[in-house]
C-alpha cells in the first residue's frame, strides 16, 4: 500500500470520526430536548385534566340550578 493511498484512508476515517462524533453531539442535544418535551408534555397534560375537572364541576352545577330553575316554575304554574 503507497503512502498516498494510506493518507487517502486516514483522512476518510478521520472524516468518519468527525461526523460520528457531530451525529452524537446531535443525539445529545435531541436526546435534552426530548426530555424537556416529554416534561412539558406531563404538565399540560395534568393541567388540562385539573381544568377538566373544574369544567366538569361547573357543569355540574349549572345542571343543578337548572333543574332547581324548572322545579320552581314548574311549582309555581
Amino acid at each position: 500500500m503507497s503512502i498516498e493511498s494510506l493518507g487517502q484512508l486516514e483522512s476518510k476515517l478521520q472524516n468518519l470520526i468527525d461526523k460520528l462524533e457531530l451525529t452524537r453531539m446531535e443525539l445529545d442535544e435531541l436526546r435534552t430536548t426530548n426530555g424537556r418535551l416529554e416534561q412539558e408534555n406531563n404538565e399540560l397534560k395534568t393541567e388540562l385534566s385539573s381544568w377538566t375537572e373544574r369544567v366538569g364541576a361547573l357543569l355540574g352545577k349549572l345542571d343543578k340550578v337548572s333543574d332547581e330553575a324548572e322545579q320552581v316554575d314548574y311549582e309555581t304554574a
